[in-house]
């Protein structure tokens, strides 16, 4: 999986292309459709934290799936639990989902709003934007 350099004793993203989870690929076919990329930058060991990225593999930069997790507390709390971060880029986090028992507390971040939608196949859903754009 990710590797450690000796000298700076950093973590190397690994980097491994993938495609839909039901695609011909995983059963042994020549691959079809969009390819995608998921990179992982695991800083456990220097901070706790744990990044995944996914993105097209020739899409568009600013186009990718950032999730971040560490251990944290609910605002307000001592209890220390799993939380999950959701980012839009680099420099904007979406939301903050704590674990809480057999429960997930959604937190969206200051200036993000998350409304209602409904799905192509008519599932309820919800989305989550910033009020910023």
């Amino acid at each position: 999986m990710t590797e450690t350099t000796s000298n700076q004793n950093e973590t190397q993203p690994d980097i491994v292309p993938v495609s839909h989870w039901h695609g011909t690929e995983y059963r042994g076919e020549e691959p079809a459709g969009e390819r995608f990329l998921m990179e992982v930058v695991d800083k456990r060991k220097q901070s706790g934290q744990l990044f995944v990225d996914v993105g097209a593999e020739d899409g568009d930069i600013d186009d990718i799936l950032t999730a971040s997790f560490e251990i944290s507390n609910l605002p307000g709390s001592r209890t220390h639990t799993q939380a999950m971060h959701l980012h839009f880029n680099d420099d904007e986090m979406a939301m903050t989902v704590f674990k809480q028992g057999g429960k997930y507390i959604l937190r969206p971040e200051t200036n993000v709003t998350i409304v209602p939608t409904v799905l192509p196949n008519g599932e309820h859903a919800f989305i989550v934007e910033s009020i910023d754009g």
